[in-house]
């Protein structure tokens, strides 16, 4: 049997196992790192793992020579730019940030507020994209963070337009309150959803974070299909959400229209830029 054969054969019983069992505590590791975490020590790393202290240890090493991970100052592990990379290519965030970018600062622009980029994954909004100022107010979101549906204006955009299974079986669970002002009440939520779709935009007064509001629409496409949503993001005291609905929606729109009528981004033929490549 070549070398080829070799590692070409279809391995079986413990060898699968043992594969998918090492895949299995890799992708624990880089999960770990969702929502709002950026950097964790090995011990943190490994109790957020559930992991023993040595695997977590030995399979973060391998993360960090693939670049996956790596390394801060403080010796503390970190998202890699390579995991970066990739993820950016992903499908569904590529075309939509490139396209709603020039239309999202377009908005800042008119706004100076912070304009966030969501799309639904799973049961959240996850921000793929925003733009702040220095003085806006303070916000939980981030790029690569995950909002509440019922409590976030992006959410209640995408909830708004996901199908009726979708919405009962979100709005069944546990809602988390976040403060106050959090509605988790299913009948009261449904009621306002569908406002959100009579008038095209959807708001969030103070329900994720005291003292912020916002105003989202919908990105649509075909079959009036959610693609993602866009949000203002605004001091409670500048006044009531809904006075940015009319720029909101009409963002909203514009990005849905470009989105119908772009051509495909053409992709590079090279396996790998330059930039990655050894040294001569």
């Amino acid at each position: 049997m070549t070398n080829s054969q070799r590692a070409g054969k279809v391995v079986s019983g413990n060898n699968v196992s043992s594969a998918k069992s090492v895949l299995a505590k890799a992708t624990r590791i880089l999960d770990a790192f969702g929502g709002n975490r950026v950097a964790m020590s090995l011990s943190d790393l490994a109790r957020a793992c559930d992991l023993p202290h040595a695997t977590v240890h030995r399979l973060a090493g391998e993360l960090v020579a693939w670049g996956g991970l790596e390394r801060t100052e403080d010796g503390d592990y970190a998202v890699g730019l390579h995991l970066w990379e990739i993820g950016a290519r992903s499908r569904r965030s590529c075309d939509l940030r490139e396209t709603a970018m020039p239309f999202m600062q377009d908005l800042f622009d008119s706004s100076r507020h912070h304009v966030q980029l969501a799309l639904l994954d799973g049961s959240d909004a996850l921000l793929i994209e925003k733009i702040s100022s220095p003085h806006a107010v303070p916000t939980i979101g981030r790029p690569g963070g995950r909002l509440p549906l019922h409590a976030s204006a992006v959410g209640k955009a995408l909830l708004a337009a996901a199908s009726p299974d979708f919405q009962g079986t979100y709005l069944s669970g546990q809602l988390a309150a976040y403060t106050a002002h959090t509605s988790t009440n299913a009948r009261v939520l449904f009621k306002e959803l569908a406002l959100t779709r009579d008038r095209g935009f959807a708001t969030s007064t103070e329900e994720l974070s005291v003292g912020v509001v916002s105003c989202a629409a919908a990105i649509t496409g075909p079959g009036h299909t959610a693609l993602g949503a866009i949000s203002v993001v605004t001091p409670a005291g500048d006044g009531p959400p809904r006075r940015w609905s009319q720029s909101v929606t009409a963002t909203a729109a514009a990005i849905s229209s470009t989105m119908a009528h772009q051509r495909t981004i053409p992709t590079i033929s090279a396996p790998r830029l330059a930039g990655r490549s050894p040294g001569p």
